[in-house]
């Protein structure tokens, strides 16, 4: 059991360069699937709709979502904002041509306008500039310098807000993800990355310290049901 006073970082089998393609895909089907029982649409879409309905038309409200993974957050966040007729562009960032691939697909299949940019959430080109600048369950990827870099350039190109919703390191939510990704996926990575994931996450303060480094001051966090917290900052 690892020892979780403190970050208990460990290789991810999902971030090694040469994961089998098929590993890859059944990895990103399992967390999409973990993500739709956790609530991480509802999460993100309660403070969207708010900034985005403080910003009427004729502004058409912008939101980039950093590090996209499979895409499923943002398409299902897209699919909510059609169905309340509120007007927002969605765009997404990734490294992985493989998942942008596949972000374009489902996009395509379900006839939702989603742009996909290619790049290195760190070291890439400086964001383009949106009202609304998301990150879903990337943070704890990162080291303290690199989470304080991402910040930095999220706020940076953001014109409203910043919102970054992520796990956060306990006993319980180990033990939660331990079961849920046996429970909801077969996928061998899951089952490996989802509880290394908790044990190398951030607590909330750590977070709120990295946060004020970035320069992000003021800056919310909250408990998010299940096993998550969610930063938000106001420009």
């Amino acid at each position: 059991m690892p020892n979780l006073s403190i970050r208990n970082r460990l290789p991810e089998w999902m971030d090694q360069p040469d994961i089998d393609p098929a590993l890859h895909l059944h990895a990103l089907q399992g967390l999409a699937r973990l993500n739709y029982f956790s609530n991480s649409v509802s999460l993100l879409w309660k403070p969207l709709r708010k900034l985005a309905q403080a910003n009427p038309p004729p502004h058409t409200f912008s939101v980039l979502d950093v590090a996209t993974g499979s895409g499923d957050i943002p398409l299902a966040l897209c699919k909510k904002a059609l169905q309340a007729k509120i007007n927002i562009k969605f765009s997404v960032t990734d490294k992985s041509a493989f998942a942008l691939n596949l972000v374009k697909e489902k996009a395509q299949q379900n006839n939702l306008p989603i742009e996909c940019f290619e790049t290195d959430a760190l070291d890439g080109p400086p964001f383009p500039s949106h009202d609304v600048i998301i990150c879903s369950l990337f943070l704890h990827h990162l080291d303290n310098n690199e989470a304080i870099t991402l910040m930095k350039r999220m706020a940076k190109a953001a014109r409203v807000a910043i919102l970054i919703n992520d796990l956060e390191r306990s006993w319980l939510n180990w033990n939660m993800v331990w079961v849920a990704s046996h429970l909801l996926t077969r996928s061998p990575v899951v089952h490996m990355d989802g509880p290394r994931s908790v044990a190398g996450a951030f607590n909330q303060r750590e977070v709120f310290e990295l946060a004020n480094q970035a320069g992000l001051l003021g800056a919310k966090i909250e408990t998010r049901w299940p096993c998550r917290f969610l930063l938000s900052w106001n420009k």
